[in-house]
């Protein structure tokens, strides 16, 4: 390898460096878990982040990797995202160093910088949980260049193919391909006669560390996991192979044309997709077996991921091609270091525009962490139901304060554990019910203290405004509801009756149940339980989720599948605790399909589900 393929990591780490980050999301909720050193050895043992059902992943090492971020700087962003960035940098060389045994020195180094800069990288490195992308890719880029040594000297190199293939193995499941990445790239460097058979051979070390994960992940996790929510549609993967391909070759589609440019978006857009639609029809006419190969190393190495390829028009998906993206500046720079040039040159707009919206980003975030951290050592009543929170900024492309929002204000980023929840829909979709708004802003619950942000800068609290007679309810055992599993399940039989409340004196057509969970709110709406004759109303709660004779289970918003029993499987399984605060209110539907309350109740009451309720909903629907 050149030397001068030394400068590739100096300049991707640069280009990433950290300016001010702060952390998003699920960075919350890896953080707080991995503060503790019992459970990062759990996750060695179990699913990652004790996780009972939904997500069933196994990634000891990325758990490991944050609570060594906490010994090294404790809960401060820099130190975790200069890994990230510390390992893009490797990731780069690496790839220089895996294409430079099919193209020119200048073309390899040309490609891999190419793919250094890729925008669609963004969420890999500036989001510190996608370092499941960009560390796990380390490992993957290693055993491939380890069995392309190998069927260069024609030496086996077992141990350390077995040691970079576990590893990332145990960093995301995407690295179930890389065996088979690993014998197409020895393949691809042996003589026809001998090509197969001798690359697996060669890549023996590969294929032992997968066989030797398969069943062990089942033993650890009770099932191979992955993302249940993910669905596979064969015909909307396809389009969506399309869009991401389009996404990564011309990110200026998501990123945006400057307004301030002249003429048409489109031409702007034409012309920023052109270097790479050149450079590909030129690879594929004058190095057709190296265009195939590039092609068939990105369908393996994105097929773990087919499942999400529909939503490839989602930028926060893209990160999801940082590996597969690995074939696709192969491909360019196969054409010649100057198309790959030329392509560097049309993503540098969308490059800095880019990172230039993640730091506003990041310091909105951080501005509002902040905020809820000196409210909340104030010793103000919990818990904190706050609005304002963002999901994204506004464009979309960068995830925020989206989930793990529960985890903001734990340990360690406090020193007493404060509860915490977002005040605003658990669903995104713009048909999910929501609250009523008393000067643009949530009314304030009754229990607790509600929070609005008006700005990043500007947290207020909201004054109490109750124009309702209360709404009485009789039923509740020690303050709550118990949903937990035992109780779910004795419901199910045909005839059984569930928990129920009842409203003394207030015979009402419709409800409004509000569940508030760490993420968001479910404002379920349903028919009143109680028989035509009866004086007080009803809430069933095995109606509330089944339905039944008086009409269909409660919804949290108009849509086809939008029943209240799915929609609670994520936070009972991955919020702090799955007893969650509600509120009740009394009213009628009007004919627009709008809830208007005419009583509400004075007291929130507790929802007390647990860990079991994703078991017995995939029961109840006949899954399991």
């Amino acid at each position: 390898m050149p030397r001068w393929f030394w400068l590739l990591p100096a300049l991707a780490a640069a280009a990433w460096w950290p300016d001010a980050p702060y952390w998003q999301s699920d960075d919350f909720l890896a953080i707080q878990y991995a503060n503790n050193g019992a459970r990062v050895l759990a996750d060695f043992a179990g699913p990652q982040y004790g996780a009972t059902d939904v997500w069933s992943f196994w990634r000891p090492l990325i758990t490991a990797s944050f609570w060594l971020d906490q010994q090294l700087g404790g809960p401060f962003p820099p130190v975790s995202h200069v890994s990230n960035v510390l390992a893009h940098a490797l990731s780069a060389l690496l790839v220089a160093a895996v294409w430079r045994r099919f193209l020119r020195p200048a073309s390899a180094f040309v490609g891999a910088l190419l793919w250094a800069l890729l925008p669609t990288h963004q969420g890999s490195i500036c989001w510190a949980v996608g370092r499941v992308d960009s560390h796990t890719t380390v490992w993957c880029l290693l055993a491939v260049l380890l069995a392309l040594r190998s069927a260069e000297r024609g030496e086996r190199t077992d141990w350390r193919l077995f040691a970079a293939t576990a590893a990332a193995l145990l960093s995301k499941e995407s690295a179930l391909v890389l065996p088979a990445l690993a014998t197409l790239a020895a393949a691809a460097r042996l003589p026809a006669g001998e090509r197969w058979p001798r690359a697996l051979a060669l890549t023996r070390g590969a294929w032992i560390a997968w066989l030797a994960y398969l069943p062990l992940r089942f033993v650890v996790l009770g099932r191979f996991g992955g993302y249940d929510a993910a669905t596979f549609d064969p015909v909307a993967a396809l389009r969506g192979l399309a869009t991401a391909l389009a996404q990564v070759g011309a990110p200026l589609r998501w990123i945006g044309v400057p307004a301030e440019l002249p003429g048409a978006p489109g031409l702007w857009l034409t012309a920023a997709a052109l270097p790479v639609a050149l450079a590909v029809l030129t690879a594929i006419a004058h190095r057709p077996r190296l265009a195939l190969l590039a092609a068939l190393a990105y369908l393996v190495a994105v097929a773990p991921v087919a499942g999400f390829l529909a939503a490839a028009d989602n930028p926060q998906t893209l990160r999801l091609q940082y590996l597969p993206a690995v074939a696709l500046v192969g491909l360019v720079a196969s054409a010649g270091p100057w198309h790959a040039l030329a392509a560097i040159v049309a993503l540098a707009w969308p490059f800095v525009a880019m990172r230039a919206e993640q730091a506003v980003a990041d310091a909105q975030s951080a501005t509002m962490h902040r905020a809820l951290l000196r409210e909340a050592g104030d010793g103000v009543a919990e818990p904190l139901f706050v609005t304002g929170l963002p999901h994204t900024n506004a464009r979309g492309s960068i995830v925020q304060l989206h989930f793990g929002v529960d985890r903001m204000l734990q340990p360690p980023f406090t020193a007493r554990s404060h509860r915490l929840c977002a005040l605003r829909p658990l669903a995104t979709s713009d048909s999910a019910f929501r609250l009523e708004l008393v000067d643009g802003v949530p009314r304030a619950l009754p229990n607790g203290s509600t929070w609005h942000f008006e700005a990043p800068t500007m947290l207020a609290q909201v004054p109490p405004h109750d124009d309702l007679p209360a709404l009485p309810i009789a039923g509740l055992v020690d303050g709550g509801v118990d949903l937990t599993s035992a109780q779910l399940h004795a419901m199910l039989p045909a005839g059984a009756v569930g928990p129920r409340l009842q409203t003394p004196q207030v015979r009402t057509p419709h409800y409004r149940l509000t569940v508030f969970t760490g993420g968001g709110y479910l404002a379920t709406l349903f028919a009143n339980h109680a028989p035509a004759n009866a004086s007080d109303g009803v809430v069933d709660f095995r109606a509330w989720f089944a339905g039944g004779p008086a009409g269909e289970a409660a919804r949290y918003g108009i849509g086809g599948a939008e029943f209240v029993g799915e929609a609670l499987v994520v936070p009972t399984t991955m919020d702090l605790s799955p007893a969650f605060p509600a509120l009740l209110e009394a009213g009628a539907v009007d004919a627009n399909g709008v809830f208007r309350a005419t009583h509400r109740a004075r007291r929130l009451f507790e929802l007390r589900f647990d860990r079991g309720y994703p078991a017995w909903a995939r029961r109840a629907q006949g899954r399991g």
